[in-house]
């Protein structure tokens, strides 16, 4: 399997719910291959994890959206992508559920926290992260930070709901 598939799903599939940038689409998928090499020690996808200048990036996934820059990704018939294999459907499910409404900033700061792949591999000076670097690293034990943009927003909303429709109006 390939990065690009990986990405295209999380497009067809959470496109519409999650607002999705180039660089959220890159971290999400860097993600998926960290919660499959949780659940099984084994990779989703085989290709490369490049050392990019804030945080990790797959170059076919980077490329493939990069005309979006940093706007939404919009869903083409082109990048409609069948149901993937059940373990495949399943970690993207858990990670959306986990780190999906989290902002691009909020997930690049957990994808370069010190100790996590993208911090040791840039460290030591190397273009790519290996899948021996994310086993070894804190990444595989992160999980999905308490306090974000996102999250501080839905409190907000929660609390005091016509707070943001008053701040809509204005």
């Amino acid at each position: 399997m390939e990065s690009l598939q990986i990405a295209r799903r999380i497009v067809a599939a959470y496109g519409g719910t999650c607002f999705l940038t180039n660089l959220k689409l890159n971290l999400l998928v860097y993600w998926c291959q960290v919660e499959a090499l949780r659940q099984s020690g084994e990779p989703l996808f085989a290709d490369e994890i490049s050392v990019g200048q804030c945080g990790p990036v797959e170059p076919l996934v980077w490329a493939e959206y990069a005309t979006f820059g940093s706007r939404m990704i919009r869903q083409r018939d082109e990048w409609q992508e069948a149901d993937l294999d059940e373990r495949a459907e399943g970690v993207i499910a858990r990670v959306l559920a986990s780190l999906g409404d989290l902002t691009a900033d909020d997930l690049l700061r957990m994808s370069s926290a010190r100790g996590g792949a993208w911090w040791n591999a840039r460290g030591r000076g190397d273009v790519r992260i290996t899948v021996e670097c994310i086993v070894r690293s804190a990444d595989m034990h992160a999980a999905a930070p308490t306090s974000t943009l996102a999250r501080s927003v839905g409190e907000v909303a929660r609390e005091y709901p016509n707070a943001l429709r008053l701040l809509e109006r204005s």
